[in-house]
């Protein structure tokens, strides 16, 4: 690797921070489809030193170019995956053996904030909101958005699901689906 910071090694980061636990696997899967999505409008010279990239722009030409592709709050959800993204790779750069990512969030919490102004890059973006529970030993819990405003929340999920058994759950949610 010449300077590490190329879209491959980003990328290669959301898959190491995916697999080893160190976020859940569907935010780090989350994270990589909007960079690649939004990163793919650079060119291969491009990709090869993110740190010279200006993010706003390049987010502004995805925008203009794939605008016809996605619907408006979808473009602002990418954009701030994208950043969200970025901001986690430079800090496991910086410091791995330090290196955390905030994924809980409790509605205690997120009222003591209200009166805050938000960043612009809050570390739990509601991808990630959370149950009460703390997770059994070995496992972790994540959150989906299905559309606005329901979100489901698992529960419990082992760091090593195995493809066999994420296929039997997936089956299960099938089941409940209703015919619209």
């Amino acid at each position: 690797m010449a300077n590490a910071y190329s879209l491959d090694d980003l990328l290669e980061f959301l898959d190491h921070a995916g697999d080893r636990g160190l976020m859940p696997a569907a935010t780090a899967q989350a994270l990589a489809v909007a960079t690649r999505n939004v990163l793919g409008v650079l060119n291969d010279q491009e990709k090869k030193d993110l740190s010279r990239q200006d993010l706003e722009s390049v987010i502004k030409r995805f925008n203009n170019k794939r605008a016809r592709d996605f619907n408006p709050s979808s473009l602002k959800e990418y954009a701030r995956r994208v950043h969200r993204a970025v901001e986690l790779f430079l800090a496991w750069r910086e410091d791995p053996a330090n290196f955390t990512v905030k994924t809980r969030s409790t509605a205690g919490g997120r009222k003591k904030e209200k009166g805050k102004p938000q960043t612009a890059f809050p570390s739990d973006s509601g991808f990630n909101q959370l149950d009460e529970r703390p997770p059994q030993s070995g496992s972790y819990h994540s959150a989906v958005p299905v559309r606005p405003g329901v979100v489901i929340t698992l529960a419990n999920v082992p760091y090593d699901l195995t493809r066999a058994e994420a296929e039997r759950v997936a089956s299960f949610v099938r089941m409940l689906a209703v015919e619209v």
